[in-house]
Order: structure tokens, then sequence, then C-alpha cells
């Protein structure tokens, strides 16, 4: 009867029952305390315990089968969250062992092992395992998991490889854990060793093993192998779907993880594998990254509908999404309503308020984020998006006390936040501060060296950035496609048009690089400015017709208007107009043109139009940092 009840979770009848028992044995206890150790319940299963060494022979405590499972609710209490009590009671639950002799069972050595893994002092639990006199299936497993959950990879693969080695069959749970070690630390060709070892065991079909390698070949980049992988399921449960989807997400396949989260609501009713947060966090970026903001909204909806809206990945995710199109409105909505924000809650919100130029409520979020208790110090994303507003308003000495705060949370090397400090201090004039950031450690990244190439070429020192291009080439950096634009920036600076021509012919060519509408419009305003218009027409003609947005027209647009080249110069403002029809650059840029030439009619009759359309000028603007106690950054507008 008390085991019936243990098993069905019914615990406080159980405890019940045995209080009722006239005589309890040990094996009353040890079912007693296997229903606490299930159950997480460690002060239950400690007093259960301690009562049980008052009120009994010494050697009832020291059973294997009564000593274990308070090991094991042991285990999940430090789990959940070790403090000085737990750790506390693994010692003095460890001495006992060593006194009773019981250490030498192997049930309560892998249950001690496992207690102080989780409590995160691994070096004993290392200490434990070693000096066991036998080991099972479990006590590797419980290392080798160990091991990987703290980051020791590679040592998880060599507990793994001496398990083989031992004659100790692999499991499924053994095999799992190693995976995860080659998923985590990006081994593939190990990964794939095991994989081998698995589908000889008959392990790869597992869905426990299944899971874990498509999560391997997914973190890899390897989609094949993670479709094949995630295929060989009888029936895939919500790890096999949301692990599909993500991983069509990491390779950049956003509609497919879309598909794939249709396939699954459509299955749903079928295999009951219902989407949980972390499927409706996939699938929601999935939608940021496609623009697909109406779609994210009917997916909020259906997570709200699931009760799932509100949990920290699907609102984290919800966020970006919005605040990332500008739906700031939804974004703050979404992130007030969240009960539990950490870091990524508080970039997310802050960066979309960035990236939209609303620089006061940024810094005024980042600076609520800073007094919230629960919130962890600010990540590089935060730090990122924060020196970017200051960047666009040339804010130095804000960018400066970002720059200190990087430096205390020690994120001041990473790549992003350096090539953000770079731009920053670019931007606001001192490309001295921007070297010495720079300079200041190994200069191993693209985006430092990009954003010091962007910089001087923005500053009109054009040999500096070509300078910093070719030594980039020469320490073995391969330029991506934001480079290139620097670079063919300062060879319009420079006129360098020949120059200019070489390195756009030799993007794909060289460096793999395929040139973009940006790039395109880089060099029609190299040749507008050297006054070959003809050839920058012909270049334009040339390039594919999704590429000839209104970026590229509109640099033949302000080279015909610098040198009064009227019909050509009308044809690029016509296609401008067709892909920005409310912008009024073109308009501006054709009255200017026809009053050049004295046209003032037609000049006038430009500007007439504009009015017809509703189309209005913006107004230019411009900023400076203002010192005093009241500091800040004063924007003045013409």
């Amino acid at each position: 009867m008390l085991k019936q009840l243990v098993r069905s979770g019914k615990l406080a009848e159980a405890r019940c029952l045995f209080d009722a028992m006239l005589h309890r044995d040990e094996v009353a206890y040890a079912t007693l305390l296997t229903g606490y150790a299930a159950a997480a319940d460690f002060p239950s299963a400690m007093a259960l315990f301690s009562r049980l060494r008052a009120s009994s022979p010494p050697h009832a405590a020291a059973d294997p089968f009564v000593l274990s499972p308070v090991l094991k609710a042991c285990a999940s209490a430090a789990a959940g969250g070790a403090d000085a009590g737990t750790l506390l009671h693994a010692a003095a639950l460890h001495a006992f062992a060593v006194r009773s002799s019981a250490a030498s069972s192997v049930f309560v050595s892998t249950a001690l092992a496992d207690a102080y893994a989780k409590a995160g002092r691994l070096e004993m639990a290392l200490r434990v395992f070693d000096e066991m006199p036998c080991k099972n299936a479990v006590s590797w497993t419980t290392l080798v998991s160990s091991l990987a959950r703290a980051g020791r990879r590679h040592d998880a693969l060599r507990r793994f490889a001496e398990m083989r080695a031992s004659g100790v069959a692999c499991d499924s749970h053994a095999c799992a854990a190693a995976l995860t070690a080659c998923a985590d630390a990006g081994l593939l060709p190990r990964g794939r060793e095991l994989h081998a070892i698995c589908a000889k065991l008959g392990l790869d079909a597992v869905p426990y093993v299944a899971n874990t390698l498509a999560t391997l070949y997914a973190r890899c980049g390897d989609i094949d192998r993670t479709l094949t992988a995630v295929s060989r399921m009888g029936s895939r449960d919500v790890a096999a779907w949301t692990t599909l989807i993500a991983s069509y997400l990491q390779t950049g396949r956003a509609e497919e993880a879309i598909e794939a989260f249709v396939r699954m609501l459509r299955d749903e009713s079928s295999n009951s594998a219902s989407p949980n947060e972390y499927t409706f966090s996939a699938v929601i970026a999935a939608c940021a990254n496609i623009e697909r903001v109406c779609l994210g909204e009917q997916l909020h909806a259906q997570a709200a509908r699931r009760g799932l809206s509100h949990a920290r990945t699907v609102a984290n995710s919800l966020v970006k999404l919005y605040g990332r199109y500008g739906r700031l409105s939804a974004a703050a909505d979404v992130f007030r309503e969240s009960i539990v924000k950490d870091v990524v809650s508080w970039s997310a919100i802050i960066s979309g308020f960035a990236q939209e130029g609303f620089s006061e409520e940024a810094f005024a979020l980042f600076s609520e984020m800073r007094h919230h208790s629960s919130c962890p110090r600010p990540n590089e994303y935060t730090l990122a998006s924060l020196l970017s507003v200051c960047a666009s308003a040339a804010a130095m000495d804000a960018g400066c006390q970002l720059h200190a705060l990087a430096v205390v949370a020690g994120l001041e090397h990473h790549a992003m936040v350096r090539s953000a400090l770079i731009d920053m201090y670019g931007k606001s004039g001192s490309m001295s501060d921007a070297d010495a950031v720079f300079c200041n450690r190994t200069r191993d990244d693209v985006i430092s060296w990009t954003a010091m190439i962007v910089g001087h070429a923005e500053h009109g020192h054009s040999k500096e950035a070509l300078g910093l291009f070719e030594e980039m080439c020469h320490v073995g950096l391969k330029p991506d496609h934001v480079t290139f634009i620097g670079v063919l920036a300062a060879c319009s600076h420079a006129g360098e048009v020949e120059l200019g021509l070489r390195y756009l012919n030799a993007m794909n060519k060289r460096y793999g690089v395929e040139p973009a509408k940006e790039h395109y419009g880089c060099v029609v305003d190299l040749l507008g400015r050297a006054g070959r218009i003809h050839e920058a027409q012909e270049l334009i003609e040339r390039i594919a017709a999704d590429e000839r947005d209104g970026v590229v027209w509109t640099s033949l647009l302000r080279a015909c208007a610098a040198r009064g080249v009227h019909e050509t110069g009308k044809k690029a403002a016509e296609r401008v107009m067709e892909a920005e029809p409310w912008g009024s650059g073109a308009h501006v840029a054709m009255a200017n043109l026809y009053a050049s030439k004295g046209q003032w009619r037609e000049a006038a009759q430009e500007r007439h139009l504009m009015k017809q359309k509703g189309v209005v000028k913006g107004a230019g603007w411009s900023s400076v940092e203002v010192g005093g106690d009241d500091r800040g950054v004063g924007v003045f507008v013409s």
C-alpha cells in the first residue's frame, strides 16, 4: 500500500500511513525516501533520515537503498540553487557514508558524486568517482553529464572514451551526454564519430538521442543531417519539432522554420506534440528575421491563448520583433507585462528604442535597468545599442561613460562593444580615441577592422582606410560586405576611380562577397564624382534588376545634379520616385537641377508637384553636447 501511494505521488497520504505503522523497517523508510527524492523534497527526506538514525541501529541508515535516495534529494536541491546549508548536508552525508562503509556502494557513491556536481563542487565529485571501487553505466553517465554541464566538454569526452574502454555498456543517456558536449563545443567530427557509435548500438532512433543529434548538427550548421536525425524518430515530440524549427532559424532558413511550425500544429492532434515556450520563441524570431510582423502578431495571439505569451523567452522574441520594425508601443507593452525580465529582455527593449532614434527613452530604460534589483549587469548588446545612440548624436561624453562601464563589466574587448566604441568615437570626431580602442587588444576580429575602415572613410581619411584594408587582408582576416562599403567610400572620397572599380570586380572573385546595392551605390557615386556619368548609368543597367533600388538611383541623381546633366538626372529621379514615392530627395534634386540650368518655371513646377503629392522635405538638424550639471544633448532644427 505504501509503495502504491508513493508511486502515485500521494506523499502526504503515504506519510500518514507510514506514521501509523507499528513496525517500520528499512524497506518502509527507503520507499518513502524514494518518494521524497522523486519530488525533490530534500528537507522532508533529511528529516526522515535523521529520524531513522535516531531510532534505529546504525546499519539501518547505512543501507544503500536508504542513503542513496537522501543523496538524490540533496542533488535535486543543489540543482535548484545550492546554498551553504545544502553543501553542509552533502558533506555530512559523505562523512557518514565513509564511516559506515556505505560509500563502497555504487548507488551511494553515484548519488553523492551527482550531489557534489550539481552543487558546483565538481572536483569533489571527481574525487568521489575516482575512489569508487566499481562503476556502472549510471556512474559513468553521471560523470560525463556533470562535466558537460560544467562546460568541461573535452574532459567529458575523455571520460566517455574511458567508459567505453572499461567495458561498461553505453546506454542512451551516456551517448546523449557525450553528444551534448560535442554540440556545446562545436566538435562536428567527434560528434559524427559518436553518431556512428549510436547507430551501431541501435540508439540513434531513441528520441532523447535523436534530439541531441539534431541539436549537434543544427549548432554546427549541418541542416541536412539535422533533418535526417529528426526524421529517424517514429513520432516527433515537442523537443524534436523545436530543434527542427531552431535549426532552420540558425541556418537562415526562416521561411522553412515557419513551415515546420505549421506542420507541427497540423500534426498536434495526432501526436500530442503541442508547441511550448521555446517553440514559440524560435518561430517568432524567424518572423523577425524576414519582416513577417503580421504573422508574428498572430503567433503572439496564439501564444497568449495557450498561456505562454508571458514566458520569458516568448516575451523576449516578441520585444525583438516589435522593436526591430518600429512597433515600439507593442514592444513596450509586452516588456512591461512580462513577469520575469532578464538582461536579454532589457537589451531588446533598449535596442528597439535606440535604433528608432529615441535616445532619451533608451537611456531612461537603461537607468531603470541598472536600478532594477533582479537584473544583472548589462551585456554586450545593451552597451552596443546605447553606443549607437551616442554615435548618431555625436554624444561623446555619454559614450565615454559607457566606455568606462564596459571596462568595469569586462566587455570592452568584446568585438561588438569594441566596434561600437570605435564607431562612436569616429562619429564624434575623435579618430585618435577610436584608434586607441582598436589598438588596445589583439586585432583579430573583422568587425573592429571594419569599424576603423568605415570611420576613416567617413572622415575623408582615404589613405588610412585603404591602408587598414590591405593590412587586414595581410593578417588573414576575410572582409565582409560592410568592410567593402568603407573601402569603396574611401575610394570615392579620394577620387581613386580605377582602384574602386578593381575592388568592385574583386569582391566576388577574390573575397567571395557578392556585391549588393550599397556597393553599387558607392561605385556610382565614385564615377559620378569623377564626372563619368555615362559609365555610372551603364553600370546600373548591367546589374540585376532587384539591386537597382532607390539607393543606386539616388547616387546617380546626386551626380547628375552636381554636374548639371539634365536628361540622365531626370531618368534617375523618375526611378527614385518609383522606389520611394513619398520621398522628397528626388523632387528637391530635380528642382535644384532645373534651377542650375535657369529653368525656373520647371523648378517651381517640381516643388508644386511635391505639394500636390503631400511630400514634405524633412527638416535638417544637428546636435551638440551641453555641459554643466544638467548635462545632455541639444538638438537644433532648421
